[in-house]
């Protein structure tokens, strides 16, 4: 009986640890897309301000497939994100650096 309490208390553990790791990982990924992002904007200040209407006046039903096709890409954007396939590759490119 004993050994199933410490088997339950190490699950526990190992089961804190990842989650404790998971949101260090998380967290330096968005500080690491944060300064990429700053850094394009800065480098490229024609990026910060985008027209809000697109040149040519496009038309609404245009507009709406345009922005349908962001949030899709987005929703898949996030999905991968959110993978344990995903987050794993990250922590195995890591010691590579990015440029493999």
């Amino acid at each position: 009986m004993h050994g199933l309490d410490e088997t339950r208390k190490a699950e526990d553990c190992g089961e804190l640890e990842a989650k404790a790791f998971d949101l260090r990982l998380r967290a330096l990924e968005s500080r690491e897309r944060e300064d990429r992002l700053t850094r394009l904007v800065a480098e490229r200040p024609d990026l910060a301000a985008l027209p809000v209407q697109p040149p040519g006046g496009a038309d609404a039903s245009q507009l709406e497939r345009l922005q349908r096709e962001v949030v899709l890409l987005a929703d898949y954007q996030h999905a991968v994100a959110l993978s344990r396939g995903w987050r794993l590759l990250q922590v195995l490119r890591r010691p590579f650096g990015r440029a493999w």
